[in-house]
């Protein structure tokens, strides 16, 4: 094969940006991102073939899967099936594609003929934009490069056509941008030069010299520093010729005054509207001002651009120029017919402006060298397109507005608009509807707001909807927009609708974007981790991680924190509205599901190396890895919320991975915090029993419902938990799960234990120790002897108590092959309490106590501290009895199940009894009582009796 340009056959491909390609007019779908990594290759080897090895290192690097090669031809396959079946060939082993023409053979005939700026248009972004890997990696740097050579020689030949004021602040944010790369050193400071500023020019050969001894140990070039020589002797070689432009001005010429109409009921966005204002006023009087609004469509970019535009306009004397470049169009405006209207709106004479950009943009620069004009320049498609367009020098201002962040504009001050805070947007709806109807319904109100997603363009449809409704309540508008399937269609009104906005941004995404922005939007989540992305995508972290800031940058997703991505509300809307099979909805779901369990897994296994249930966990995802358990917890616990809603989506959702699910939630109440979260979690535990019940799975109902009875007992809603753990006793006793039947009885034990109905509660603990010594799983053996342990102690049989839960350590110690777990080690302690050994039995609570704060169970730290309390308490130390119990009502003030409380402010009325303050023992004993009595736990009449002792005491 021949290095020769490829052909062209009505094929045109683009590497300067996405890889993408089009027939014609027609955009060409190339695939995924690893098959338009194939492309790629095949493009930049300009016809010549490329190896299967090679194409295997491109898309793979080292580590090829084992189908590698068949996926390979798969993508080629593909690739011919879209291009044409001769555009791809087979050449010995290997392919060359033979077809059609690239935008960098195009850069490359433009800059062969000197056209640099037509050649730097050309650029649609960052090359090879969303493909990974090495390869793509060191292509893109590559071409970044050659950019950068081309932007040089252009702002070259801008200097010595006279334009060196113009290109000072393009070179001084180049500079920055590459403050090692001496060509552009050089350019700026002969533009400084020939602009009259000598000093700076000396100062930035010093900072060059400085910078490049710190960073690399080396001199300037021979070449700046004979530049650096020139300037400070003021050589007249270095004086460049003065601009000549040739300016008819039309007769009676009248000043642009271009802005659209200002809106009168303009609202709130104060802090916005200064900060562009600002931006506008500050800039040095050497510098050109320029401020980037870029927002998702309906944040009302326009609008406020146009309201700061018209009040700064009196510091524009000299005009006001305004455009829609229409940059989300096919067809995006192009930037040379601009130019000739703005010149003819200054009064340029028509037959003196030229044809071409580039004369046209120098002329334009000219015309406003000495003029004060403001230029608004809305719905801009990128910076090259805007760059033209911009004036040279200080003293006129830019403002443009754009969907996407113009990372790209030299000098610019960004704002990225969001959505409007609450009180602006019900300010917003008063303006509209007016006060009497808003404060008439602030409730409606409030939820009208929280549907639209607080976006200008939603709440002044609806707004505008219920100001020709004078009969309408809002509380109707609220509820035809309570349901997420019709909410679209109710923000229209008169040409004005959210969809269309929207619409408009997601016509612009090739596939792949377009697909992730859907299939981000599938989980009922406020927000997502990178690594939760990558499960939905099934692509790896880096990958989706690209894919969601290109998202981000477009302002289709919003990225709260680093590291994490949302929609906002109405786009996840619009989003999940796009035509998606089903099953690849539920394919993602349960992917994410996956990624979560694969996660709880790998903290389970670190915390509970020993337990049975690791043998059977399969997580479909290979999902986070962890430098250790510390670690695994702190993702655990940011994670836990998100978990808590993927469950309850998959509950939901028929045809997902419902025992995932199940297993997902028992392994996070056994790792994580739960008790202080009973409420959302036993929600989520209903929902799986319901799911279970529908699909008729008998298994997965009983996990669901013994899961849902532990959930209810840690909350003590009593009645339930004891309803379900029966239930689960039936449903095994038809020969299902036998491992739950053995939880429901350590449950209904646990609740005997509550009503101190102790004969009960070891009758039943010795049951379910029975099961798990028959199932041969001596993990929760280990559990329920220590639960067994507790009952005794408190059952005033001591010696017993001590024996079970010394068995419990030894096993435990057994099983995990060290010291035992801290939860053995806590019913240990309240053993030897029991039996008077407090000394003993604080050291274990002590070491206990550390080791759930390092797991991060605070309400396994507050229950310690109450027994630690207690035990000062009963060894004659009432005011160390004090200190902890004060501590555990700190740590628990946040805690769901309120009678934890009531028995710490027992102990801590007790211990200011004995310490002889008796209005604050009187104070925590009435509180106590309120809550054991909501709890309707026997703890209850012990606190009674005290007070009424109490009182009976101080009567006499």
């Amino acid at each position: 094969m021949s290095d020769a340009p490829l052909s062209h056959t009505g094929l045109r491909f683009c590497l300067l940006g996405p890889v993408r390609a089009w027939r014609g007019t027609a955009e060409v779908d190339v695939g995924s991102p690893q098959q338009r990594l194939v492309l790629a290759v095949l493009l930049l080897a300009r016809g010549r073939a490329v190896s299967h090895d090679q194409l295997l290192d491109a898309v793979w690097g080292e580590d090829h899967p084992r189908t590698a090669i068949s996926i390979l031809r798969t993508y080629v396959s593909r690739l011919r099936a879209v291009l044409g079946g001769d555009a791809v060939v087979s050449v010995g082993n290997g392919y060359a594609l033979v077809a059609g023409t690239t935008d960098l053979a195009d850069v490359e005939e433009l800059s062969r003929q000197g056209r640099y700026a037509e050649a730097l248009a050309l650029w649609q972004g960052e090359p090879l934009a969303g493909l990974a890997g090495d390869y793509a990696e060191v292509q893109r740097t590559h071409l970044s490069e050659r950019r950068l050579t081309l932007l040089e020689r252009r702002i070259g030949e801008d200097i010595e056509m006279g334009r060196h004021a113009e290109v000072v602040p393009e070179l001084t944010v180049l500079c920055a941008e590459h403050p090692t790369r001496e060509q552009l050193a050089g350019l700026l400071m002969l533009a400084l030069y020939r602009s009259g500023r000598r000093a700076e020019a000396i100062g930035v050969f010093t900072d060059t010299r400085k910078l490049l001894d710190d960073e690399l140990g080396i001199d300037p070039s021979v070449e700046l520093a004979d530049l650096h020589y020139k300037i400070l002797t003021g050589d007249p070689g270095l004086e460049g010729r003065p601009p000549e432009y040739p300016v008819a001005l039309a007769p009676g010429t009248r000043v642009p005054r271009q802005l659209p109409a200002d809106v009168t009921d303009f609202t709130g966005r104060e802090p916005d509207v200064e900060q562009v204002a600002q931006a506008l006023r500050d800039c040095s009087s050497s510098a050109l001002a320029i401020a980037a609004v870029a927002g998702a469509g309906g944040m009302g970019k326009t609008v406020l651009a146009v309201h700061v535009a018209h009040r700064l306009a009196p510091s524009y004397p000299d005009g006001q120029l305004f455009v829609d470049l229409q940059g989300i169009a096919q067809r995006p405006v192009d930037p040379e017919s601009v130019l000739g209207a703005f010149l003819r709106a200054l009064g340029v004479d028509a037959a003196s402006i030229p044809d071409g950009l580039e004369e046209r943009s120098a002329l334009y620069r000219s015309v406003l060298a000495d003029r004060r004009v403001l230029v608004l320049l809305d719905n801009a498609a990128s910076a090259v397109q805007i760059r033209p367009l911009l004036p040279g020098a200080a003293g006129c201002a830019v403002l443009v507005t754009s969907r996407a962040r113009l990372s790209g504009l030299s000098g610019a001050r960004h704002l990225d608009l969001r959505a409007m805070p609450p009180d602006e947007a019900l300010a917003m709806l008063v303006t509209i509807v007016g006060r009497p109807r808003v404060d008439a319904e602030p409730g409606a109100a409030r939820d009208l707001l929280r549907a639209c997603g607080y976006l200008p363009l939603a709440i002044r449809i609806v707004a505008s909807r219920l100001a020709a409704r004078p009969s309408w309540s809002l509380a109707r508008m609220r509820d035809r927009m309570a349901d997420e399937r019709r909410r679209l269609d109710e923000l229209s009104v008169d040409g004005l609708a959210v969809e269309a906005t929207f619409a408009l941004g997601y016509d612009q995404l090739d596939q792949a974007h377009a697909a992730a922005f859907r299939l981000l939007a599938v989980p009922n989540m406020p927000d997502m981790s990178a690594g939760a992305a990558a499960a939905l995508l099934d692509l790896p972290e880096a990958e989706a991680e690209n894919l969601c800031e290109a998202l981000v940058n477009l302002h289709m997703m919003e990225s709260p924190a680093p590291g994490r991505y949302r929609h906002h509300n109405l786009l996840k809307i619009f989003a999940r509205s796009r035509p998606e099979r089903e099953e690849i909805r539920r394919a993602a779901l349960d992917r994410l599901l996956g990624f979560y369990l694969a996660g709880m897994t790998r903290i389970f296994r670190l915390e509970y190396p020993e337990d049975p249930r690791l043998v059977e966990i399969r997580p479909s995802h290979s999902g986070p890895s962890f430098t250790g358990l510390d670690a695994g917890l702190e993702w655990g616990v940011a994670e836990e919320p998100y978990m808590l809603c993927c469950i309850h989506q998959v509950a939901t959702t028929p045809g997902t991975a419902l025992h995932d699910a199940v297993v997902l939630i028992d392994l996070m109440s056994d790792v994580l915090d739960f008790e202080s979260n009973t409420t959302a979690y036993e929600k989520v535990a209903q929902h799986l029993v319901e799911a279970a019940v529908a699909r008729g799975d008998l298994v997965a109902e009983s996990y669901a419902r013994r899961k849902r009875a532990e959930i209810l007992y840690a909350g003590k809603a009593a009645e339930a938990a004891a309803e379900e753990a029966r239930t689960v006793r039936d449903l095994d006793s038809h020969g299902q799960v036998l491992v739950n039947q053995a939880h429901a009885a350590n449950i209904l034990a646990m609740l005997a234990h509550d009503r101190r109905s102790y004969d009960e509660a070891v009758a039943t603990y010795e049951e379910a120790i029975g099961i798990w010594r028959t199932l041969g799983n001596r993990s929760y053996e280990t559990v329920v002897l220590g639960n067994l342990a507790v009952v005794l102690s408190e059952a005033g049989r001591g010696a017993e108590a001590l024996e079970a839960a010394r068995e419990a350590a030894a096993l435990s110690r057994e099983l995990r092959g060290g010291e035992p777990s801290p939860l053995i080690v806590y019913q240990l302690g309240v053993a030897l309490a029991a039996s008077g050994r407090h000394d003993e039995a604080l050291a274990r609570f002590r070491a206990c106590c550390a080791e759930f704060r390092r797991l991060k169970q605070h309400t396994w730290v507050g229950l310690t501290l109450r027994r630690m309390a207690q035990t000062y308490l009963n060894a004659g130390r009432p005011e160390r009895a004090v200190d902890h119990a004060e501590e555990a009502l700190a740590i628990l003030a946040d805690t769901e199940p309120a009678w934890i409380r009531g028995k710490v402010l027992t102990v801590l009325g007790r211990a200011f009894g004995e310490l002889g303050r008796s209005s604050r023992a009187r104070a925590c004993l009435t509180e106590a009582l309120a809550i054991l009595t909501r709890q309707d736990l026997p703890d209850a009449d012990d606190v009674r009796a005290m007070l009424a002792a109490d009182l009976a005491a101080h009567t006499h």
